[in-house]
């Protein structure tokens, strides 16, 4: 992730999420919940996994 400046000069860090998009994520993340067999408490672990899978394929498409 780069740094960007914001208004007053200081920098942030772009938030991942925000880059491939919530709802995408969301909806990796419920693909994993079903192939799991829909066992409950694994929600974060599946966000995560979703979104690092989905910030990787954004990271190729860019790369190419």
């Amino acid at each position: 992730m780069k740094p960007r400046s914001n208004q007053k000069g200081r920098h942030t860090i772009s938030n991942p999420t925000h880059q491939v998009g919530a709802e995408r994520i969301q909806e990796r993340a419920y693909q994993l919940y079903l192939y799991r067999g829909q066992e409950p408490g694994h929600e974060l672990e599946d966000w995560l996994r979703a979104e690092h899978e989905l910030q990787g394929q954004d990271e190729q498409r860019y790369a190419g």
